[in-house]
């Protein structure tokens, strides 16, 4: 069985059809990718996968289970499992760096201490090479911090799937060498990815299934990414 399941998926905006009927599997340990030109629906397919949109029509569903009829406890372990990177970072704003850091362990372990979390949130930021005072507010840093912030966001509860939309836009060339190491450790752990790109750079550092979005429909797929040695 299929770890992620889309079945005749559509999705509408305004009432304008921007997903036009997709299904696709997505195996757990698998890596894939989507691309497609701007505004061809791939960003708004991956928020459907990750059960972030509701389809207007079909379904998504999560080892067996339609997301969107998920009870409490199974969305919530579900958002356990799983993580997103936005491309914009989407971190609250008037919240400081900590409090966004910090957000999934209070909500998925709330029994940690203050001071557990700390040293949580100082581990991965560490990990992820932010180097600024966890006070600061998400307008005080770079677009490529707070990328890093997010990217540190997502994985502070060590999920087993990651979705991330350009996940290395408006880094540097360290911060995305950072972030592309931490992926492969990802990958190499067996865990399952699923991004979407327009950098063939990016493409090119993971093997996998690279599907293409045309027009709110998947047209084709083939594999991509250097062999493994």
């Amino acid at each position: 069985m299929a770890l992620l399941e889309l079945k005749n998926v559509k999705y509408n905006s305004r009432s304008q059809p921007i997903i036009k009927g997709i299904s696709m599997k997505i195996n757990e340990g698998e890596t894939v990718a989507i691309t497609g030109k701007s505004g061809s629906g791939k960003s708004t397919l991956l928020k459907l996968i990750a059960g972030i949109l509701v389809p207007a029509e079909g379904s998504v569903s999560f080892d067996g289970v339609n997301i969107n009829l998920m009870s409490k406890m199974e969305n919530r372990n579900f958002r356990r499992r799983t993580a997103f990177v936005f491309q914009d970072a989407a971190l609250w704003a008037n919240q400081d760096i900590l409090a966004n850091v910090s957000l999934p362990l209070r909500i998925h372990f709330p029994n940690l201490s203050n001071e557990e979390r700390l040293a949580e949130v100082e581990n991965m930021c560490k990990i992820v090479k932010y180097e600024r005072s966890l006070s600061l507010r998400p307008a005080d840093l770079s677009m490529g911090e707070q990328k890093q912030i997010a990217f540190a966001r997502a994985m502070i509860c060590k999920p087993e799937v990651l979705f991330l939309d350009e996940c290395t836009e408006s880094l540097d060339s360290r911060g995305a060498q950072v972030i592309v190491r931490l992926l492969h450790e990802f990958e190499e752990a067996g865990h399952t990815m699923v991004y979407v790109t327009h950098s063939t750079v990016f493409l090119r550092e993971f093997k996998g299934s690279r599907y293409l979005v045309d027009d709110g429909k998947l047209e084709s797929a083939d594999q991509v990414g250097e062999e493994k040695k």
